[in-house]
């Protein structure tokens, strides 16, 4: 495959009447089955508005369904197949959503790279995957010695404008794996979590039901790649909302009483700082809150909701969740289990502990990854839906049945892992959990 030079962000925008009114939607329309066909629900409603502002021009709905389309087709020309891993490292939403919703169309395994991974970090990921493919913006493209289309050079777009989109697009379905997310761990190794279409879905739509349509948007201070940006970035589009990125205009109408994604430790120094412009939800994503997070932020935000959810691996796909509004709220954040996933307290053996009891924290679920890759692993495969995953954490199962966190745990364990590239799923079925 030969590098090709390409534009992410720009195009024509199509759907809707002659008045620019979005198509409506019709009763009978099938509920999406894929991450891209969420999209395409989203964005044949709202063809004409805004779906990322981050730098450049504002992205929306149409021009990216547009674009990831036919960057689809190009990619299908140069031999990208059903399954195959493709690196996905930007240095904007706009260009990570389109190509995103390219690779995915594709039924290919999107890859996201953090955007200020590292070479070392970098080179890890892709040998971990198997990729020979990255769809990159040019500030990344010298980090690269794999086929790159770079999606930023608008002397290109020419080229690729008159492509005629492929007929057999979308290929995703619901089994197929959707992302490879990436953790570093302590080791300086890097470990890849295996999620399908459902998974994400599954988790994605649990988030909307919780956390709720966030009508003037979410805002995310993340680069593009890393998970919280993700979750921010698929908390919007399910809503048929926005995502203002660290680029978008910091004050103006899109950004007062905004939702926003947070990590722990970034609410905690946003909390320390001088606090404006907030958000109308905070929504705070990874590990365990910070001790004394809720009782700061229901000082100096009592009008603002607090949601967090518990997700210690991977960082996009919850284990609980937890409104930390209540003034009867856990300090912890980590509340309940979320629907689809099933969060057990065990020993040192492996075996569940009863309530009360403190133990290691487990978890297994439809809404999670259902493998994992490590670089430099040997061992057996795990290959099933449902397999259990270490937190790292220690915790007790409270009376009200809730998850209360103590602390990390000395060393964590290892995950499960398999020796496999990420192609070798692209079209397994999974059973259902």
């Amino acid at each position: 495959m030969s590098a090709v030079t390409m534009i992410g962000t720009g195009g024509r925008e199509t759907g809707g009447d002659s008045g620019g009114r979005p198509a409506k939607r019709s009763r009978t329309a099938a509920e999406p089955v894929t991450v891209d066909g969420l999209f395409a629900h989203a964005a044949a409603r709202r063809p004409g508005e805004v779906v990322v502002a981050d730098g450049g021009r504002p992205l929306t709905y149409g021009a990216a369904r547009e674009n990831a389309s036919r960057l689809a087709s190009v990619m299908l020309r140069y031999g990208v197949q059903l399954g195959d891993p493709v690196l996905v490292h930007t240095a904007d939403h706009a260009q990570s959503l389109v190509a995103q919703l390219a690779v995915l169309a594709l039924g290919g395994v999107c890859v996201p790279v953090p955007d200020g991974a590292g070479e070392r970090d970098a080179a890890r990921i892709a040998e971990m995957s198997g990729a020979t493919l990255v769809l990159c913006s040019g500030v990344h493209r010298e980090r690269w010695a794999l086929d790159a289309m770079v999606l930023d050079d608008a002397r290109t777009w020419a080229r690729i404008a008159p492509v005629r989109v492929d007929g057999s697009l979308p290929r995703s379905g619901p089994d197929d794996v959707a992302y490879l997310l990436t953790e570093r761990t302590e080791g300086g190794g890097c470990v890849g979590h295996l999620v399908d279409h459902r998974a994400w879905l599954l988790a994605t739509g649990a988030r909307l039901r919780r956390a709720g349509r966030p009508g003037r948007g979410v805002r995310t201070g993340r680069r593009p790649g890393g998970a919280l940006g993700l979750a921010a970035l698929w908390w919007a589009i399910s809503a048929g909302s926005r995502l203002n990125g660290p680029a978008a205009p910091a004050t103006g109408r899109d950004q007062a009483g905004a939702a926003a994604v947070y990590g722990p430790e970034e609410y905690a120094e946003f909390l320390e700082g001088p606090v404006t412009g907030a958000p109308g939800t905070a929504l705070v994503i990874g590990g365990a809150l910070p001790a004394g997070l809720v009782a700061r932020h229901r000082e100096l935000l009592p009008y603002t909701r607090l949601l967090a959810e518990f997700s210690p691996r991977d960082g996009a796909m919850p284990w609980t969740a937890a409104d930390c509004t209540s003034a009867h709220a856990d300090g912890s954040g980590a509340g309940s289990a979320v629907p689809r996933v099933r969060v057990t307290v065990r020993d040192e053996e492996g075996r569940p502990l009863p309530a009360g009891a403190t133990g290691r924290i487990w978890a297994a679920g439809a809404a999670l990854p259902f493998d994992r890759l490590c670089d430099g692993c040997r061992e057996p495969a795990v290959g099933h839906r449902g397999s259990l995953m270490s937190s790292g954490y220690l915790g007790r199962w409270a009376g009200d049945g809730s998850l209360e966190i103590t602390g990390r745990t000395a060393r964590s364990a290892p995950a499960r892992s398999s020796s496999r590239s990420a192609s070798a799923f692209g079209c397994a079925a999974h059973g259902a959990a």
